[in-house]
């Protein structure tokens, strides 16, 4: 685990640390441990999640929160912030599209949440041949059930709940909910702009 506020490691506990080390991080591309994938001997799993989910799920977990700020801001605020890529870590856009032009190293594997939503154990599978670590029937099964979302809602260790501000860390986690937080007038606009800056890059996503 990386050495972070959530889950604090020294430099030394970190160094001594046997591998594989997993460290997590939100970084885009640029900011990459080690350099990015074809730079560094690290293997980079990604994860990305359509945009109108993340605008909506980010908007919950930034509201009221000491790491935000406090920031109570409406919805209609926040969508906007979101839009001009002025949150934490920047554009939704950049960020995603940073990982995805490196999809093609082979220590590089992008994964989209609608589809290890929708297709869990091939998903699974995929991870376990690229990390190398191939998983026996009952072992494989028990990482599938351990990593349902309402296992890890319940879980106090995955779901935070023995950390002061995380408390229902997990919220719904469904594909769609977005359509419960945006107005059509929102939705149409940001159709438009999703067309605009995805034109050409290849990489699509289910947005319900």
């Amino acid at each position: 685990m990386e050495s972070s506020w959530t889950f604090p490691r020294t430099q030394a506990e970190v160094d001594a640390m046997p591998p594989p080390r997993i460290f997590k991080s939100h970084m885009p591309h640029g900011y990459a441990l080690g350099g990015g994938p074809g730079k560094a001997p690290c293997r980079y799993i990604y994860i990305a999640r359509n945009p109108k989910d993340v605008a909506v799920s980010y908007w919950h977990f930034e509201s009221n929160q000491s790491w935000s700020g406090g920031y109570n801001g409406p919805w209609e605020h926040w969508l906007q912030l979101f839009v001009d890529g002025k949150v934490q870590r920047g554009s939704w856009f950049d960020h995603v599209l940073s990982w995805w032009q490196v999809k093609d190293a082979e220590n590089m594997l992008f994964l989209k949440y609608e589809d290890l939503k929708r297709g869990f154990p091939s998903q699974l599978r995929r991870i376990s041949n690229f990390t190398g670590h191939e998983l026996s029937g009952e072992a494989f099964e028990r990482v599938v059930n351990a990593s349902s979302f309402q296992h890890m809602k319940q879980s106090r260790f995955a779901n935070h709940q023995t950390m002061r501000g995380f408390e229902g860390f997990f919220r719904k986690g469904e594909v769609g909910s977005w359509k419960e937080q945006f107005t059509v007038a929102q939705s149409e606009a940001f159709d438009k702009l999703y067309k605009q800056r995805m034109a050409g890059s290849g990489l699509n996503f289910d947005f319900e």
